[in-house]
């Protein structure tokens, strides 16, 4: 009998480890931030890095009114004073999620940043 009790209560821990996960995915790769060719640009420091996470309890979080790749973006571009975009521009996503408790989905955008040259009048 005591067997018997303990079934329901197992077959929902299993289920839950079911719809547990760990993902990373690599979402894109951007040549620029900016539709500007090679030579219309300036290397301006080292390559820098922004984070954004969205994190959804039962559902309810996040952030619908702003894109936590835009997030990621103003973060790495706030580490680069004075420049106007970024090349060779990598964007990847990872996500914790137990379903349906808790999702956390972490956007990452790195690349080098430049400043645009403008033309001698």
């Amino acid at each position: 009998m005591k067997k018997a009790r303990f079934l329901p209560a197992l077959a929902t821990i299993l289920a839950l480890f079911a719809f547990a996960g760990c993902t990373t995915t690599p979402v894109w790769f951007e040549p620029s931030s900016a539709p500007v060719p090679p030579e219309g640009y300036t290397i301006h420091g080292l390559e820098v890095s922004g984070a954004s996470s969205q994190i959804w309890v039962f559902g309810l979080g996040g952030n619908a009114s702003d894109s936590g790749q835009r997030r990621a973006y103003r973060d790495a571009m706030a580490q680069a004073p004075g420049a106007d975009a970024l090349v060779s521009m990598c964007i990847d996503q990872s996500s914790v999620c137990v379903f349906p408790f808790f999702m956390q989905v972490t956007t990452r955008v790195t690349g080098t940043p430049v400043k645009f040259n403008t033309p001698a009048k």
